[in-house]
């Protein structure tokens, strides 16, 4: 495809290389339950990656319609490390087998997570609250430009 025949304008190439790359990252993790204690987890580290991909390709392509400012700015970096957070901790959790988190596989996952490994996955799953913060500001964007725009009207 001709690069120069697509606006910049119109999608948010950081945005879809970072898109790229978790789906890249999930489809990788697909791979990863011949080697994780807890295949179960690996499975779903495989899914989160993949499914997060797929929302990062959604949001290049809305982003640039967000404009710019701190709420935005705010959102984008909640979003990033929020999702990489989330795919990383389902993955060390399938790895090291830390059940603490999960509640659906724990009766599958054998024991044997040290308790730093069951903290590290904790801190990194909680760190997922930041995509529910990254819509909150998502919404707030939006209301401060529609706010701005009926303002700005005769």
């Amino acid at each position: 495809m001709d690069e120069a025949r697509i606006p910049s304008s119109t999608v948010d190439r950081a945005l879809v290389a970072h898109a790229a790359l978790m789906t890249l990252l999930g489809l990788l993790s697909g791979f990863t339950p011949v080697f994780a204690k807890a295949p179960r987890a690996a499975l779903s580290a495989h899914t989160i990656g993949v499914l997060q991909g797929a929302l990062l390709f959604g949001l290049a392509a809305v982003w640039p319609s967000l404009g710019s400012g701190r709420v935005v700015t705010a959102a984008r970096y909640c979003a990033l490390v929020g999702l990489y957070a989330n795919w990383l901790g389902a993955q060390l959790a399938a790895f090291w087998s830390a059940s603490a988190m999960f509640t659906v596989h724990r009766a599958s996952m054998p024991a044997g997570a040290a308790p730093w490994m069951e903290g590290v996955v904790a801190v990194l799953l909680n760190l997922s609250l930041l995509i529910v913060v990254m819509c909150l500001l998502i919404l707030r964007a939006l209301w401060q430009a529609r706010r701005g725009s009926r303002a700005a009207e005769p």
